[in-house]
């Protein structure tokens, strides 16, 4: 009986230092989501064609095109803080734009330069102010959040 009970504890405490190992990684992983780094960025269309592009960026006011392989994806706008992802959704339904929200993970660097633009955003309650603004936040986006 003694015996097996050691066992016992042995197979515990293996298995405890096995879990921490394993899941201490884990806590970082939910930090970084935390930290507010995903973004949405929203696609009006993705061409083989440059040209094809071009034309559907000429239709909107804050659009850029980005090359992905031999693609090229047009991005209408780019949201960080939830009530401007509304707003901007808001407005895509309100003006028949169909869109793609794309999730993603931006460097501190991006956050930071984009969160100071969109808390302007959220000041102003003009559309078209809105989507000039985001031109600039989408600018960043492209060149890689560079000054």
């Amino acid at each position: 009986m003694k015996k097996n009970l050691t066992v016992f504890f042995i197979a515990i405490l293996i298995g405890l230092s096995f879990a921490f190992y394993i899941f201490k990684g884990v806590d970082k992983t939910f930090a970084k989501i935390k930290d507010g780094n995903e973004a949405y960025l929203y696609q009006v269309g993705v061409f083989k064609v440059y040209e094809n592009a071009l034309k559907e960026r000429d239709k909107y006011i804050s659009s850029i095109i980005v090359k992905d392989k031999d693609l090229y994806r047009v991005y209408i706008a780019i949201a960080l803080d939830n009530d401007v992802k509304k707003s901007y959704e808001e407005y895509f339904i309100k003006n028949n734009i169909n869109v793609y929200a794309k999730k993603i993970n931006l460097d501190e660097k991006c956050i930071k330069k984009i969160n100071s633009y969109e808390n302007i955003i959220k000041k102003i309650h003009k559309e078209d102010v809105y989507f000039k603004i985001n031109k600039i936040l989408l600018s960043y986006y492209e060149g890689g959040c560079n000054d």
